[in-house]
């Protein structure tokens, strides 16, 4: 077939981060000139059809006729759209699921590096909480979890807990593409998809489980390594994989999900092409993606003929203008500080009006420890964009780790007026987590107490934020909440020893009846202090 060749930058127009590698090709389109390429290979408006009445249908002999595969179009649309979108399984009820997927998530965390930026997390579950919002009933309390890894990859595991990589933001386009691949993951939780899978998979331990989940998600590395200890685990790996079918209904419920979230539903498709692109251009490396969730051809065929075909969804759809600010925040969280300084170096010095640039830039002196260079990439970005609140939030930052504690407070609390009055209302959680610990490294007690608290009702996984309350609350003499507050931190760390010690120390200041008091109760039974 006749192959058709591009730059590979144009791929991501205004993108400020660099294509993905697999999508550029060692040798290039042109061998004889110095740019590299990625093939695109066009498929016809026939191959499409014949794609999607074999989906349906099975075997072709015979292309029907256009009326005809209207018709079995919207039944096929009925049948999804009015289908009931969340399924009983006959294995394991949603209590159980739960209970599996915080040992799993256990295991995972052994495996795994989450990535603890604040913004980031925020901005996964701002996507993640207004699609699971369309959604009902709903049994189960969604959390959502950053890895670092540069392959483009999501996967769920039972009880509602879904893992995307930073690959994946990397990778994407914009927010419609993110929120595509987090409604197809959620459909796969709701249809008890998973839970399916770990049934067809109940002959390997958690642990051996959590292993494969992390090497499906990193595509590599240590978490690979574990899983290719025994070769039955290898085989077994294939208890992974959804099936066709599940992809079709993931797919389709993940595209209502979209719809009604406010979301553009081309976006999962986008995403989709993306990946069928890779797997195109990545020789015997496919894209770990593909592994998990097969059949991406197809079903980019049938979606489209769905869209076609059925209610066109009404916009404007969400969008968000600091999306390339997110890309940047993951392309420097997985890469090593000299390619990433390169890189926005190489941008600045192309396009020196560019604050995006100039915020990347920040960012990868920091990661690299080189805080003044932060500083003042950062600054220069500032003056471009006085109003920027992405760039005085990490501008502040900066300055509260390199000990200029009161520049850091006039640029944190500019941000925090800017959240408060400008269009966007939304609290800047990052801001205000560094402006708690300006405010807690001057003394200032009273006012650093109340921008933990909101950060921890916000985010209430966010670990750091728990032992600063358990500082803040020991240095204004509330020992039971100091205490109380130190458990948790070395709960969500895995620490339950320490966890223990400090609950059981909270109930000697806690006042009897009080929330807290009960919570503990709760707390010490649960990590076993009491028979």
């Amino acid at each position: 077939s006749r192959r058709r060749c591009f730059n590979a930058g144009s791929f991501r127009k205004n993108s400020i981060t660099p294509p993905h590698p697999l999508l550029v090709l060692r040798g290039g389109c042109y061998p004889h000139e110095t740019r590299k390429g990625f093939f695109l290979l066009s498929r016809k408006k026939e191959s499409v059809k014949i794609n999607l009445t074999k989906i349906i249908f099975g075997k072709v002999e015979e292309m029907p006729s256009p009326k005809k595969i209207s018709i079995w179009v919207i039944s096929f649309l009925l049948c999804l759209f009015f289908g009931n979108s969340v399924r009983i399984s006959w294995g394991m009820t949603a209590e159980e699921e739960k209970k599996l997927g915080k040992k799993i998530l256990l295991e995972i965390e052994k495996n795994v590096e989450w990535v603890r930026d604040l913004t980031l997390q925020a901005y996964i579950n701002r996507i993640g909480h207004s699609l699971v919002a369309q959604v009902s009933p709903n049994p189960f309390e969604f959390k959502f979890y950053l890895i670092n890894g540069t392959d483009p990859n999501a996967y769920a595991i039972p009880g509602g807990h879904i893992f995307l990589t930073t690959g994946l933001l990397v990778l994407t386009e914009n927010e419609q593409e993110v929120a595509g691949v987090l409604s197809h993951e959620i459909s796969h939780v709701m249809a008890r998809h998973v839970a399916q899978m770990i049934e067809r998979g109940k002959r390997l331990n958690i642990a051996t489980m959590a292993a494969l989940i992390a090497g499906v998600l990193l595509g590599g590395g240590k978490a690979s390594e574990a899983v290719a200890t025994t070769a039955m685990a290898t085989a077994e790996a294939l208890a992974l994989k959804y099936t066709r079918e599940m992809e079709v209904e993931a797919d389709h419920t993940g595209l209502q999900y979209m719809v009604k979230a406010g979301y553009d539903p081309n976006g999962l498709i986008t995403f989709m092409n993306k990946i069928y692109k890779l797997s195109l251009t990545s020789g015997p490396k496919i894209p770990t993606y593909l592994s998990t969730h097969p059949a991406i051809g197809d079903r980019i065929s049938l979606m489209e003929n769905l869209l076609q075909t059925g209610p066109k969804p009404a916009g404007p759809f969400k969008t968000s203008g600091t999306y390339r600010k997110i890309q940047a925040k993951a392309f420097v969280e997985e890469r090593e500080p000299h390619v990433t300084i390169n890189h926005f170096q190489s941008m600045v010095d192309t396009s020196p009006q560019n604050v995006d640039a100039y915020y990347g830039l920040g960012l990868a002196y920091r990661k690299a420890g080189r805080l003044d260079k932060s500083i003042e990439a950062f600054q220069q970005g500032h003056l471009l964009a006085s109003k920027d609140r992405d760039v005085l939030r990490e501008l502040g930052i900066a300055a509260f780790l390199s000990g200029k504690t009161d520049q850091a407070i006039q640029n944190l609390e500019a941000v925090h007026s800017i959240s408060r009055n400008g269009d966007d209302r939304s609290e800047d959680l990052s801001a205000l987590y560094y402006l708690g610990r300006s405010y807690q490294e001057k003394g200032d007690f009273t006012r650093a107490l109340p921008l933990f608290l909101k950060v921890k009702r916000e985010h209430p996984g966010w670990i750091d934020v728990h032992h600063n309350l358990g500082s803040v609350y020991g240095r204004i003499g509330q020992k039971g909440l100091s205490h109380f507050y130190f458990a948790k931190y070395f709960k969500l760390k895995g620490e339950n020893k320490s966890a223990l010690l400090h609950f059981r120390t909270s109930l000697d200041w806690l006042e009897r009846g009080s929330p807290e008091r009960e919570e503990v109760q709760r707390e010490i039974k649960e990590l076993g202090g009491v028979k």
